[in-house]
């Protein structure tokens, strides 16, 4: 070979080099940006991290180009039901009536804004689509609720999108009014009565006159844990007493059920409670729907025993209300350990906002929000039972990452507390748990600090927002016999109808509720039948990202042709189970002014 051949020959294979680099040096990006991602994954997060409902876990990570989000067609294929169909240069993916077609990579007469979303991009010959092509031509709702460090994504088909759950940032409610409601022991029906735990709080001596004159209000019930084989704690409810309230004993058989029997123990247990003249909450066996207390996992036993302590309680001390107190999750054990409505004078939840769950970092926590994390519990139960929140508390600092989420509480207390007495009437008592767990919790638990003393901010939050008259400081005497009732979060408009759950129509409005097939109900009341088209919705749980299945009737159409009273007010449903409205709403707004959502 000449020289000039030789020369022309290296030139000619220098330009090919670089317009080959010119042409992979994108797609080279995007796979770079795969594999980082992979590896950050890789040591730290396991293959199991799965969340349920809307949330997916992805097996390609998401990649990012100028700006626009890629997700693989094998993860659009696994979490949606749409049909591929591949052949030479053309690409077809079909949902139901919608096609998203491909002809040698790009959509022809593509209308999206920017060039590059009319194609695709192939890497490792695996194929990525741009999320707007997915979600112009398919109809998916890609929100990217994307977390890199899960490398989970949501997604909403738009028959999802068509049913449009209410605004869960407050959202709206149903109220039922009814009339000549019997109250339990010492329930209040003008609002809720302002508790407190500050029995290991040392930076005010643990003292509850402190704990008063700092939030600057007397609270009506303190309480303090008792190990089942100890004594009643009479001095300690003295001083709840002197303080101006009155105790609850949250009563722990720590050592398991069996030691629970009808014997000289629990009929002194009794005798002086009874002797304290007194109202006592007395909260028996707590968070038994876990798995993280001595007398977990054994329902019947825990039913039987319940009821052995009730009975030996409305003997001994009349002046005891019974409590029957869970976990706000999980929910699924929860109606296993209901031991009836005879042997239950309150129904309560514990509730915490946490910024992590179990001091994972990858299971973040800060979305939760306080209202939702109550409505399981007040759904299923508020409608036979009031409701007490035994233990309230949010973390304004956590080991876990170990940084200071001062806003996070201050945000999580002024939500709960501020919206509580308006839209959930059922919840009588609340009690604030005002503990710095890193230095008082048990080893294992020291992660979290709930106090509010010794941060400004979060006691001004706190104190600010039960200061209305609602907060109760003081046993009400002669309740109203009227009674208002709550609805929230199970419910949706579709077609411009509101749906509520099936739950609602057949627990709060009293009617006999049948599946005539997976299509309709017969609803019955009063003798006259309807029957009625159900829809079903899937939408989040408040925590864990996992799904709840609302099977929603018509709400409107079953109290039309029922013939009971309703309206709307801001947004709100009002049913009404009496006869005088106007007379009704004007007590009703002198004792609880509307909240305008």
């Amino acid at each position: 070979m000449s020289k000039r051949k030789l020369v022309l020959s290296i030139v000619a294979a220098f330009f090919i080099i670089i317009l080959f680099g010119i042409m992979i040096i994108e797609p080279a990006e995007l796979w770079n940006r795969i594999k980082q991602n992979s590896e950050e994954l890789q040591g730290v997060y396991s293959d199991s991290i799965v969340f349920d409902g809307n949330h997916y876990k992805l097996h390609h990570p998401i990649v990012e180009k100028n700006g626009v989000l890629y997700m693989s067609l094998p993860d659009l294929d696994a979490i949606t039901s749409v049909k591929t169909v591949e052949k030479e240069n053309h690409l077809t993916i079909r949902y139901k009536d919608k096609n998203l077609t491909y002809d040698n990579g790009y959509i022809q007469e593509c209308s999206l804004a920017k060039e590059e979303l009319c194609g695709y991009e192939i890497i490792d010959d695996t194929i990525y689509f741009p999320d707007q092509s997915v979600e112009k031509y398919l109809g998916f709702d890609i929100d990217f609720f994307y977390e890199k460090q899960t490398n989970t994504v949501s997604i909403k088909s738009p028959e999802e999108q068509s049913k449009k759950p209410y605004d869960q940032e407050l959202g709206s409610t149903i109220f039922v009014h009814k009339e000549n409601v019997p109250a339990e022991k010492y329930e209040p029906r003008s609002g809720i009565y302002l508790g407190g735990y500050v029995l290991q709080d040392e930076y005010i001596n643990t003292s509850m006159n402190t704990f008063n004159k700092l939030t600057g209000k007397k609270h009506a019930s303190y309480f303090r844990y008792v190990g089942y084989g100890k004594p009643f704690p009479k001095e300690w409810a003295e001083e709840v007493i002197s303080a101006g309230g009155f105790p609850q004993v949250a009563w722990e058989p720590n050592s398991g059920l069996d030691e629970v029997k009808d014997d000289e123990y629990l009929r002194q247990f009794a005798k002086d409670a009874g002797e304290l003249k007194a109202p006592i909450l007395l909260r028996y066996a707590s968070e038994m729907n876990g798995t993280w207390t001595f007398y977990s996992g054994h329902s019947g036993k825990y039913i039987e025993k319940w009821k052995l302590v009730h009975d030996v309680m409305e003997e001994e001390a009349p002046n005891v209300m019974m409590l029957w107190n869970v976990f706000t999750m999980p929910e699924y054990t929860i109606a296993e350990f209901y031991p009836g409505d005879d042997y239950v004078d309150y129904v309560g939840v514990n509730i915490y906002n946490v910024f992590y769950h179990n001091d994972k970092i990858e299971v973040k926590s800060n979305f939760e929000d306080p209202l939702r994390l109550l409505d399981y519990v007040y759904n299923t139960y508020s409608h036979k039972k009031p409701i007490v929140i035994g233990e309230y508390g949010a973390t304004n600092y956590t080991l876990t990452d170990g940084k200071h989420h001062d806003e996070f509480a201050v945000e999580k207390i002024t939500r709960m507390y501020k919206y509580l007495p308006e839209l959930y009437p059922r919840v009588k008592f609340i009690y604030y748990f005002d503990v710095n767990n890193l230095v008082n919790a048990p080893e294992g638990r020291k992660i979290n600090n709930y106090a509010i003393t010794e941060k400004k901010s979060i006691l001004n939050a706190y104190s600010d927002n039960i200061k209305t008259d609602q907060y109760l400081s003081k046993v009400e005497e002669n309740p109203v016999k009227d009674e208002t009732y709550s609805y929230r979060d199970f419910l949706f408009y579709y077609d411009g109808n509101l749906y509520v759950d099936f739950q609602f129509v057949r627990d709060y409005l009293d009617m006999d509720v049948k599946e005539e097939n997976k299509q309709a109900y017969e609803v019955v009341f009063k003798g006259e039948s309807l029957k009625v088209k159900r829809e079903i919705l899937k939408i989040d749980k408040a925590a864990f990202f996992e799904k709840r299945e609302i099977k929603g009737l018509p709400l409107i159409e079953i109290l039309k042709h029922f013939e009971i009273k309703h309206e709307f007010q801001n947004g709100d449903l009002h049913i009404f189970f009496c006869c005088v409205v106007k007379k009704f709403w004007l007590i009703r707004n002198k004792i609880y002014p509307r909240l305008v959502i």
